[in-house]
């Protein structure tokens, strides 16, 4: 189910140029807390560097894991069943874990805590985020999202998130990929 939720997020979307108004700061981490799986993942930005790791669970050192190479279009998972996999990307198709919402992005409700948009692509997808300001930035950080695939197999997920500037620590990115073979990811 994890490699179905994330595939799902990651390789069914449109490619979109993105915005400058809505950014993530060039570091920070977070823990995405699946509602409905009742999962969490551990996520790492760094986009001076232009990756994202997403570890499946709430241990950043552990052996079910994802980088988004942003810089390279590709994505590595490891799992360990399978060992290390990586795929080649259209640029722009992973516009989820890209440091800017999409120029598409449509705003549907602005509150004092909280501003929603909304977002729309080929295939059944759709993505509502939830955004706040960090504190004394111009940049905002995810506080809810809400996913919606109904293409293939349907499906809402629901992630809140709970997030902190910066990388606490640095190394968590050192992952051994040189054994990483080239496969499509399977469900």
């Amino acid at each position: 189910m994890k490699t179905i939720i994330f595939a799902a997020i990651t390789f069914l979307l449109g490619c979109h140029a993105v915005c400058g108004d809505v950014c993530y700061e060039m570091q920070s981490e977070s823990h995405f807390y699946l509602t409905l799986a009742m999962e969490d993942f551990y996520v790492a930005s760094d986009f001076s560097e232009g990756k994202v790791l997403i570890v499946f669970g709430s241990d950043p050192a552990g052996d079910h894991w994802s980088i988004v190479d942003l810089n390279n279009n590709k994505t590595y998972i490891n799992t360990v069943e399978k060992g290390c996999r990586y795929q080649f990307y259209s640029p722009g198709s992973n516009e989820l874990f890209e440091q800017c919402l999409p120029v598409d992005a449509v705003p549907v409700e602005s509150g004092s805590l909280i501003d929603f948009y909304y977002m729309t692509r080929v295939g059944g997808f759709s993505w509502l985020v939830g955004v706040t300001p960090v504190d004394g930035t111009t940049f905002y950080k995810r506080s809810v999202s809400r996913f919606t695939l109904t293409n293939v197999v349907p499906l809402e997920v629901g992630i809140l998130y709970d997030y902190s500037q910066g990388i606490s620590d640095p190394t968590v990115f050192n992952k051994d990929l040189s054994g990483c073979v080239e496969a499509p990811f399977e469900s």
